[in-house]
This record gives structure tokens, sequence and C-alpha cells, in this order.
């Protein structure tokens, strides 16, 4: 199974998978029926969706008995008729803006959403050479920002709160050759990206105005590059309307 997600599934390391409960249906056909897993259709799809939209999240032991008992009627796997399982434990699908800004650093849902955006190599013989999630404006940085305290007249209040400094739109991928020693490391975007071609910037969904990557317009920097980042996975954000007989 684990050949088979790599090689033919966009997820290509165990840190993209937000549990591996999603597999125990793909398992359980292969096991009882052969023939008819040579034959599945949709397994991406239904990897990609279920993942995403977190449908196996909680204590899913319930929705993944229905699952298998459908499949074991069914003899085979069928997408449309394991989303309408889903959906009838009452288990959501839709990939929803809100569900797409949860994936910050530290996230089980942003190495998924990077195996999609990016092409690195993901499973390198060396742990250690595994591609690096990285704050663009770096958490020391913004750590550094205060806002003035009303009662006492000083700057003593954290401007920028962890989810600031964690959430999507302050994150990229970096090799480990990019983010070790002697790379980016610590370094704010407008030293690390000065320089940079624009492949460089589109391949990251970096504002191409210079002037966002100061400190004082981290603000502007998150909503331009949200914009980016929405418009590169709306084609997500469009299946939600799809039911269960058109995943």
């Amino acid at each position: 199974m684990l050949d088979f997600v790599r090689g033919k599934t966009f997820i290509k390391c165990d840190q993209a998978l937000p549990s591996y409960l999603l597999l125990i249906p793909l398992i359980y056909v292969r096991y009882h029926f052969r023939q008819a897993w040579a034959q599945a259709k949709d397994v991406e799809t239904y990897l990609l969706r279920a993942a995403l939209a977190g449908a196996f999240s909680g204590t899913p032991d319930q929705l993944i008995d229905s699952i298998v008992d459908k499949l074991r009627e069914l003899k085979a796997f069928d997408l449309a008729e394991v989303f309408g399982v889903i959906r009838t434990k009452g288990r959501s699908l839709d990939i929803t803006e809100d569900r797409l800004w949860s994936m910050g650093y530290g996230s089980n849902g942003i190495h998924l959403l990077f195996n999609l955006w990016y092409s690195f190599n993901y499973t390198p013989a060396y742990d250690n050479n595994l591609p690096q999630v990285d704050h663009i404006f770096p958490q020391s940085l913004l750590s550094s920002v205060k806002s003035v305290n009303p009662e006492t007249g000083r700057r003593t209040i954290m401007r920028y709160r962890i989810w600031d400094r964690n959430q999507l739109g302050n994150c990229m991928l970096l090799t480990q050759q990019e983010n070790g020693a002697g790379g980016k490391w610590d370094a704010p975007p407008d030293q690390w990206f000065a320089g940079k071609p624009p492949e460089y910037l589109e391949k990251h969904l970096i504002p191409a105005d210079p002037a966002m990557w100061k400190l004082d317009r981290f603000g502007d920097f998150l909503e331009a590059r949200k914009a980016l980042i929405l418009d590169k996975f709306r084609y997500l954000l469009a299946s939600t309307s799809t039911t269960a007989t058109n995943p």
C-alpha cells in the first residue's frame, strides 16, 4: 500500500497523511477483492478530498466500520458510495476557505497541501534532507514587534501572536540546503528574496512588490499572498459543490 500511495497519488511522504485511518478502506478492498482493486478508480480523489476536508478526524471508528460494510457489500471500491457513507455519517467533504487557512505551521494538513503545491523530493534517503516548512517572516523578527500597552503607555504587548506567525500565509517550503546553515534561517524576506528570479517568487507565491517584504508591511504581505494561494487552490474549493454521484 505504501508503494501504491507514493507511486500513484500526490502523497509522497508520511507527513502528508493526516491519518493512516484513511487507508483502512483501501487496504480492505485490496486484501479481499484483488481483481476489483486492480480496476479501482478515483482512489486519489478519495484520499485528496477526505484528507483535506478532515473527514476522518476525531473518533472515526463507526465511520470506518460503515465504509467497510459498504465495500464488503459492493465487493469493490466505489467512490460515490464511499462519499455517500461519509456524508450520511455527518462528516464533511467540503474543502472550505476556513479549512484551507487552518493548515498553518505545525498543522496536520500543511505537508499534504505542500505535496500538491511543490514538486520537491519528499522521500530522500536521509530523513534530515526532508524539505522544511519555513516562516517567511521569521518568528524571532515578528516576536520582536511590540504594541503600546494602554495601561502603562509602554510597548510591552506582543503584536503578532503565535497564530499570526504560524498562519499559512507566512509559510513556505524550502529544501534542507536552502534552510540550513548558510541558508535562509532567520533572514528577513527583504534580504532573502532580494535578487531571486521571478520564477522563484512564482513558485512560492510571493508578492512581487519588494515593498511588501518589509516588516512594517507584514499585514499587506499576508493579504496579497493569501490571494495568490487562494487562486492556486481555488479548484479544490470549487469541488465542494459537487455531489456524491459526482465526487
